[in-house]
């Protein structure tokens, strides 16, 4: 088998609820996050990522703010709690959880 097929064999797919957890750390992380930030560090394309942050705002997850004219996004207490439970439940089934691309 080649590196490169190899490589591609490795690499998993991330669920929505991955994508979720990701955005939800990558966000607690800056504190206050604007979208492209966030779409860098989760390693998606904007409109991907606009659409799953657009969704936990709508689920409560998250929250929006205008900062001098931009919006940025901010994790409530659910988004908290939804976090914790995602990491005890990859506890659980012994699923790493991957640290966030911060700074890309």
């Amino acid at each position: 088998m080649s590196a490169k097929k190899k490589k591609k064999a490795e690499r998993v797919k991330r669920t929505r609820y991955d994508i979720f957890a990701e955005i939800i750390r990558v966000i607690m992380v800056y504190g206050y996050c604007p979208l492209t930030r966030a779409a860098r560090s989760t390693n998606m394309p904007v409109d991907r990522a606009k659409e799953s942050i657009l969704e936990l705002v709508d689920r409560g997850l998250l929250q929006s703010e205008d900062d001098e004219g931009s919006i940025v996004y901010s994790v409530t207490v659910r988004g908290h709690q939804y976090l914790e439970i995602y990491k005890r439940l990859a506890g659980l089934v012994g699923v790493p959880v991957p640290d966030p691309i911060i700074g890309m």
